[in-house]
Formats: C-alpha cells, structure tokens, sequence
C-alpha cells in the first residue's frame, strides 16, 4: 500500500511538470565556437536527462572494473569462511557421535579454511581426546586457558583429562579455579565437592556444598544426603566426643533414616553414659527399616549383660517387625552367641529360601557344628555360603566395591557418597561337582534347591524358656 501511494505520488509530480512545460513552452540557444545550438526547453531537459543517466551508468561500470579484484576475494574468502564453518559445525557432530578420526580430519579441515585457532581449538582438543591423544588434547585446552574468552572451556577440558588420569590433585586445583571464573557452573560445583571430599577436607567441602545449594545448583535432598555424609567424616574425626556426637547429630538431622547416621549417634550416646536413649534410638529405626548394623549396635550397648537378658531385649527390638529376614537373622545370631540351639534353628528355619544369603549359610554352619558337632553338615552349609545370592552390602554404586562398614567415599575408585545399602553385583558361578574314581559328575556339592534336613521346631513357648 506504502509503495502504490509514492508510485502515484511521483506519476502526480511528473504529470504535472509535463502540463507546465506544455503551457509555458521556451527555447535554449546556445553559440560556442562558431557554433548555434537552439531547441524546445523540454527537449533540452530530456537530452540533459539522457547524457546524466548514461555517466551514472559508465561511472558504475567503471568503478565495478576497478573493483573487480576486490570483490573476487571478498567472495573467495567469504567462501572459505563459509566451508569453515561447515566444517567446524560437522566436526562437533564427529565429536558428538564419537567418532575421532573424522573429527581430526574435520577439525584439520576448519582450521585450514578459517585460520582463526581460538574458534577451532575447542574442537582440536575435543578430537584429541576422543582418539586418545591426552598429549594433544592438552596443548589445545592449554591454549584455550590463555584466552580470557575461552578460559572457562580450556579449564573444563584440562580437568576431564586430569580426572581421567586420576590426578586428584591436580583436578581439585583446576576445580577451584574455574569456580573463581564461573560460580555458577555445575559442573564444577560438584566436582569441586567430591574433589575436597576425596581429598579428606570435609569441613572445605561442606563449606562448598553450602554454597552450591544456596545457588540451586545441587537439589536440596541430595544436599542433606552429602551434608550427612561429610558430618559423619567430620564426626569421626573430632577432636572431643562432645564434638563428634554434635556432628552426628546433625548427620542424623539431615538424613533422619540414615542409617551411619544414626549408628554413629548412637554409639557415641553409650560412650557417654546415655544408653537408654541410644538404644531408643536404633529400635525407632528397626521398626522403619531393619538393618544389620542396627543389631549389632544394640548388641554393643547391652554389653555387660548376660546372654539370656541380651536375647530378650533383641527380641523385643525386633517384636514389631519379627518375621522380616534382618529380624530372624538378629534373632538367630544372638541365640547363637548363647547357645540357645532351639530359638536360633527355629529363626533361620522361618527364612525363605531367597532369603538365605552367605549370612544365614553362616549362622547354619555355626548351628550345626556347635549343637551337633556336625563339621560336614557345616561345611556344606559354607560351600553353599559361596554360591548363594549376595547378602546386602554397603555397596559403591559407580564400581560395584563392596565395603565392611559405610563411609563418604568410595575405597575403591574415590567417589564420594555412592556407597549404599544394596546387593553387590556378582557373577554367577556354576557350583563343583563331585567326581568318583570313574571320572562320572555325581552332581553338586550341595543343590541350592534342595532344603537342608531339619530338626523338629521348638515352640515359642520352650524358646523363650530357653532364653
């Protein structure tokens, strides 16, 4: 509409020009040289007209000739950057989909094409790395560390090949200084913690994960979990038993149902002569979640009793929760300890077969040698303890390490706050078999489907007499 209105416009102005010059005709006379030139005015302007448009056009003309060359390799070099860029985009994909050798070539390929290395390093050093060539890999991000706009990155790329190396040491430097440059990255935040975890700096480390908390950049849940897991450490190694129940405590009010958490506690409680709570304590948490290291810290803070008096109180730990498997084998255990035959075959009878673990093998073995004498009754009930499902462990979720006892950081590969209540990962072993003189399998040693023969079940009744 904008572009009818200036057209009609200007065909308005012609017209009307051309209406002027007809009512108010004239004439141009012109004497140079000897030489008389006289026409119409209009006419004059309309030669006049024609000679400025031809200039204009030859002066174009002329100035794109001269121009030419320039434009030439404005265009190349336009070209060049154009493929360059192609190039740098396919190489990230390379980079992306793992494949090294075409992001090398590509990454070759940009830096021919656009000669500017700080856009084409980043990708350099990606694709030294992914082909295995740490060395190359850290020029590049060496390089990129100078550069005040690609700093960040370069830092980022040296760490991953530092962690890769298992340089602890080194990543944990490299960590605190891109916090400095970027506070915000995740990232670096996290591995920032762990590497002040794994490094024993627990107090440093709860400082930071404070910190990374407060910017959103670790959910508040799994900041209570590290937060317990570094009050733990922290605990364990203070200075005064005042202090290290003060830190457990918090530990466990980060984590109410943590269970190192609330070990801990508990122990120090007895330490310090307040056992009625401690014990209230781990018997809050067996009613929630039964676990073994519950029952032996209830075993610890009825040390002193007798054997029958310790049996009673553990039951009546597990009273509310009696037919869980934690339950029966807390049962049988402190039975055994007291030689109380009845009630520890009666526990370990009640388990289910997927249950019975290399733990509850253990205990069968113990029973049968200590009530019968039976060693080949118990040895086999050991054989089967190799071939029977894992128990659960304090198992580290990133190696699958299995640990006797909780702590924040993995013993095996150094993680922080993987290691967890679960059955470890292990391989299925086929179980030996007896062979005779003739060289024929007779069959396992001990079938894993076969129920073990048992004696009579006492009832409640004698069990508790006994005890």
């Amino acid at each position: 509409m904008r572009r009818s209105l200036i057209y009609l416009v200007q065909l308005a102005v012609f017209v009307a020009v051309a209406v002027w010059l007809v009512q108010n005709p004239g004439g141009v006379r012109v004497d140079w040289l000897g030489w008389r030139l006289e026409t119409p005015f209009a006419l004059f302007l309309l030669v006049i007209g024609i000679a400025l448009w031809i200039a204009a056009v030859g002066w174009r003309a002329a100035l794109a000739t001269m121009r030419a060359p320039f434009s030439f390799w404005r265009h190349r070099s336009a070209h060049r950057h154009e493929e360059g860029y192609k190039a740098l985009v396919q190489g990230m994909a390379a980079v992306a989909v793992g494949d090294g050798e075409e992001a090398k070539r590509l990454a070759r390929e940009a830096d021919r094409l656009l000669r500017e290395p700080s856009l084409t390093r980043l990708l350099s050093a990606q694709a030294a790395a992914l082909s295995g060539d740490a060395a190359a890999a850290a020029r590049y991000f060496a390089a990129l560390r100078d550069d005040q706009e690609t700093a960040f990155i370069g830092l980022v790329g040296l760490m991953r090949l530092a962690d890769a190396r298992g340089d602890d040491a080194h990543v944990l430097e490299l960590a605190e200084e891109a916090h400095k440059l970027r506070p915000t990255s995740v990232q670096v935040a996290t591995t920032r913690i762990f590497g002040l975890a794994r490094a024993g700096r627990w107090a440093e480390a709860q400082a930071a994960l404070y910190d990374a908390v407060k910017r959103g950049l670790i959910p508040r849940p799994k900041g209570r979990r590290h937060r317990a897991a570094l009050l733990i450490e922290r605990s364990r190694l203070a200075e005064t038993q005042t202090e290290s129940l003060d830190l457990a405590a918090k530990a466990r009010e980060s984590q109410p149902d943590f269970v190192p958490a609330i070990v801990a506690e508990a122990t120090l409680l007895g330490a310090t002569g307040r056992k009625d709570k401690a014990r209230k304590l781990v018997g809050d948490q067996w009613k929630q979640a039964p676990h073994p290291d519950l029952a032996e810290t209830m075993r610890n803070l009825w040390d002193g009793e007798s054997v029958s008096m310790l049996l009673r109180k553990i039951q009546s730990m597990v009273e509310k929760l009696p037919d869980h498997p934690e339950s029966r084998l807390a049962v049988a255990e402190t039975a055994l300890d007291g030689d109380f035959w009845g009630e520890a075959r009666a526990q370990l009878s009640a388990l289910d077969p997927e249950d019975v673990g290399p733990r509850a093998c253990a205990l069968w073995a113990r029973l049968e040698e200590g009530e019968h004498g039976n060693v080949t009754a118990a040895r086999q009930w050991l054989e089967r303890a190799a071939y029977a499902p894992s128990d659960p462990a304090w198992t580290c979720d990133s190696c699958g390490a299995v640990a006797a006892q909780w702590m924040a950081t993995c013993g095996n590969c150094g993680a922080f706050d993987t290691v967890g209540w679960t059955r470890p990962p292990r391989v299925a072993v086929v179980p030996p078999a007896l062979v005779t003189q003739d060289g024929d399998a007779v069959g396992p040693i001990v079938d894993l489907t076969a129920d073990v023969e048992e004696t009579p079940r006492p009832s409640s009744s004698g069990a508790a007499s006994a005890a």
